[in-house]
């Protein structure tokens, strides 16, 4: 952790026996609870348990189950292996986003991982597009990684016995859930798990981790910079061919007379005349 703050909002939320239980904490008990009670309908209601708590977003945006926005990264029984793993990497990068931000952003980050996503969706079948009974929080999990990389991209990590900073071992797993989802057409879950890439990345940027969105405004203001001095060199290159014209004129005036001006001469030099008084005055 690369601060630490005594304040409310890095406290627990409650003790159990004992024990601290942080927002992470929770959301580790709510996962394995919606689990164990799920795989437990499924056994004694049947399948179709799963098709009541999937995300669609014709079920969502015409017959208002909204649960489905939350309800849809329940791990399903059958994904049982790999509940364990992302339970794993959630209760371990988890905490150590929860105690950087504190509960109250990370709660928001855990909530926009899960919300964003499944608006977007449901968004997208006023195009005509409807997908029914996605389920799988993998993209939420993959976004609390994401976080956890953005704010510790050099820290080592050690999993299947490979060593990588946590940078590059986000990178590897988006390029290999990518893969896998492109190789089965599964797009939805593929829009997800970038999604929530995205938003695990902005999200930390956003509070400042990794110099925030400093090299964005260094960027601006380094444009910014370019444009006025360009600005200021054709201005002066302007006035300094402005003022060799006068010179010409006011050289042509003394060897020919007034007379001798075309209008366009008179008219550069009663320009200039204004100009001048006008910075007279100022």
């Amino acid at each position: 952790m690369l601060y630490h703050d005594q304040s409310e909002d890095y406290r627990p939320l409650f003790w159990m026996g004992g024990r601290p239980i942080y927002v992470n904490t929770l959301l580790l008990i709510l996962h394995v609870v919606a689990f164990a009670v799920t795989a437990l309908a499924v056994s004694f209601v049947g399948a179709e348990v799963l098709g009541q708590l999937g995300l669609g977003n014709f079920e969502v945006v015409h017959r208002w189950e909204v649960w489905r926005l939350v309800s849809y990264i329940i791990f399903p029984p059958s994904m049982a292996i790999s509940f364990i793993f992302a339970m794993g990497f959630l209760y371990y990068f988890g905490k150590q986003v929860e105690e950087f931000v504190g509960r109250k952003t990370y709660a928001s980050l855990y909530a926009s991982l899960t919300l964003i996503p499944a608006v977007l969706l449901c968004l997208l079948g006023f195009t005509g597009f409807w997908y029914e009974n996605f389920m799988g929080g993998y993209g939420t999990i993959f976004g609390v990684f994401v976080a956890f990389a953005t704010i510790y991209p050099g820290t080592e990590i050690c999993i299947w016995f490979v060593n990588l900073t946590a940078k590059y071992w986000a990178w590897a797993l988006l390029a290999a859930l990518s893969l896998a989802y492109i190789a089965f057409h599964e797009w939805v879950a593929l829009g997800f798990l970038w999604c929530d890439g995205a938003i695990g990345y902005l999200g930390m940027r956003w509070i400042g981790a990794g110099r925030g969105f400093d090299w964005l405004t260094d960027w601006l203001d380094e444009k910014r910079t370019q444009r006025l001095a360009q600005k200021h060199n054709i201005k002066v290159l302007e006035e300094k061919k402005s003022t060799e014209s006068i010179d010409a004129i006011l050289e042509k005036i003394s060897k020919q007379g007034v007379a001798s001006l075309s209008s366009s001469e008179r008219a550069a030099l009663e320009q200039a005349r204004t100009k001048l008084l006008k910075r007279d005055r100022q």
